[in-house]
């Protein structure tokens, strides 16, 4: 991990602090108990923000904890989360080589949250998106490394838990991003995202739907799942670039 984007982190927490229950909510600030609760927030408030700060804290304080305890599903899970979406924020900022740099840390705990839990759906969609997207900041070998697991953790999940909106956005990325000859299909993706959206409304479903639907030719559909995801969250990064490149129509 940077240690530039860990003091930055830091930096964000202490001046934030005072502002905590406000940021969260009180009932959400009453209810923190323990270092897994805390890290998750702090990975939730780097989601929304899209900002690295954030997310480099919640990977700070949660690794140490997923290495004191070798059962310790949370930590292990959410830090899995962090170093995942770290990768989608510095690429954004043009940070390749250090979105590239936490691909293995997000292997590691996504991994080690199957291995702790292995009946869990979200885990197994975890390690699935993190699989996918070593293919996509990689190239061809790495496709035919981790495809394989890409796609065994999605069925996984989804024998897990059907319905769950994180296994069904796995499904989805993976119809969207693959090649057909490997399951990629824009309409069964467009399927998916929609059926996740149904259980869970999210910023980031609906910027994959928008992606899915400018393939399929629906650049206003697009455009109006990126203003929905817009109105949710003002702050995706990748939300605000895609609609900064699609015209208007």
């Amino acid at each position: 991990m940077d240690p530039v984007l860990i003091r930055r982190g830091w930096i964000v927490i202490g001046l934030l602090g005072l502002a905590w229950p406000a940021l969260l909510g009180a009932q959400a600030a009453a209810d923190l108990s323990g270092t897994a609760q805390e890290g998750a927030q702090w990975v939730e408030l780097g989601l929304r923000s899209f900002q690295a700060a954030p997310l480099s804290a919640a990977a700070a304080v949660l690794v140490p904890c997923a290495e004191e305890s070798a059962a310790n599903f949370d930590c292990a899970y959410q830090a899995g989360r962090a170093y995942l979406y770290l990768t989608y924020v510095l690429e954004l900022a043009g940070r390749r080589s250090q979105a590239e740099a936490c691909l293995d840390p997000a292997t590691r705990w996504a991994a080690a949250a199957v291995a702790r839990r292995p009946d869990s759906a979200l885990a197994h969609s975890l390690l699935a998106d993190v699989a996918g997207r070593r293919i996509l900041l990689g190239g061809l070998f790495t496709a035919m490394r981790y495809g394989p697991l890409n796609g065994s953790e999605i069925d996984a999940a989804l024998r897990l838990a059907p319905e769950d909106p994180d296994a069904l956005q796995a499904q989805g990325l993976r119809r969207l991003y693959a090649p057909a000859l490997w399951g990629g299909d824009f309409k069964k993706a467009r399927a998916c995202f929609e059926r996740s959206l149904k259980r869970r409304d999210s910023d980031l479903t609906r910027y994959f739907l928008a992606l899915t639907l400018e393939k399929l030719g629906d650049r206003a559909g697009a455009q109006g799942e990126l203003l929905r995801a817009h109105a949710m969250n003002p702050s995706n990064g990748l939300v605000n670039a895609a609609l900064a490149r699609l015209p208007k129509s």
